[in-house]
């Protein structure tokens, strides 16, 4: 993430409320969101995870002037034996990602009716930077969206961390790529490569939502709002909690901007007006 991420957050009063209490945001288990398919998948077979390796040595093998290769019986045989173990690791590490769901833009009117209480609510507009998203293991990903059955097989992203290894070292032998390979930066990236794939393909009947996810090593509460939001957007002033929801962020959050949305069937998209809250003697 070059440049800081911004996205939108969509919530009831009631949620609003305790996240600027809290001071925090919340990474859900899969389990715990509205999806029942939530990153729900299968793992390829032994076969193709194999195929996927051999291809890709054997291709920068003669890449480099060497020969096609291929591995041998023990060779497959090893390989389905650590196949087996990663799937494994892999399906627990998944079942209890934490994910931060988001939206693109805070002008969704199904998001708001959706999400924030039939526009009741507000919408926090969060700006994550390099720093905060380094300093709690973070990644982003935007959500992708298809009908298939998901089927994931490791290797396609152990294959792009490898091909990419070979781009940045084009004079290392293979026998080097393979050592590097096994170093702890590109087992991470290539593992959450595999981990951002599974926990963030949903069905098409989702696909309107355009969802932006942030994911984390675990689920829970991160105490990062203070240092992300960055704007509150708002249609209605008459949710159950909007007057507390303004005391908090006038005591705890004063350089956080407001904005007003009016939407109207006559235009083609709301028209945002800043805002600015005052506290006055009475």
């Amino acid at each position: 993430m070059n440049s800081p991420l911004t996205c939108f957050k969509y919530r009831t009063s009631a949620a609003a409320l305790r996240c600027l209490a809290e001071g925090s945001l919340y990474f859900a288990k899969p389990s715990e969101l509205n999806d029942t398919l939530e990153a729900k998948y299968d793992h390829d077979t032994p076969q193709s995870f194999t195929q996927v390796m051999t291809q890709t040595y054997s291709e920068i093998s003669q890449q480099r002037g060497g020969p096609a290769l291929e591995f041998d019986q023990r060779g497959v045989a090893e390989m389905a034996e650590a196949h087996a173990r990663e799937c494994q690791r892999l399906q627990a590490f998944t079942e209890q990602i934490g994910i931060f769901s988001a939206a693109q833009r805070p002008d969704h009117q199904a998001m708001w009716a959706y999400y924030a209480d039939n526009a009741s609510g507000v919408c926090f507009e969060l700006e994550w930077n390099q720093e905060i998203t380094d300093r709690h293991q973070l990644w982003a990903t935007d959500v992708q969206y298809h009908g298939k059955a998901r089927v994931h097989n490791r290797a396609d992203d152990w294959r792009h961390v490898f091909l990419e290894l070979a781009r940045d070292h084009a004079d290392a032998s293979l026998e080097r790529l393979h050592q590097l390979s096994l170093e702890e930066s590109a087992r991470r990236k290539s593992g959450i490569l595999t981990a951002s794939r599974a926990a963030s393909v949903k069905h098409t009947d989702w696909a309107h939502e355009q969802e932006i996810r942030l994911l984390a090593p675990k689920s829970g509460a991160l105490p990062v709002l203070g240092e992300v939001l960055r704007r509150v957007h708002f249609v209605r002033t008459d949710g159950e909690h909007w007057g507390a929801i303004m005391q908090l962020l006038r005591a705890y959050y004063p350089a956080v901007e407001m904005t007003h949305w009016k939407f109207s069937h006559g235009e083609l998209s709301a028209i945002p007006t800043p805002m600015e809250f005052r506290l006055v003697p009475i």
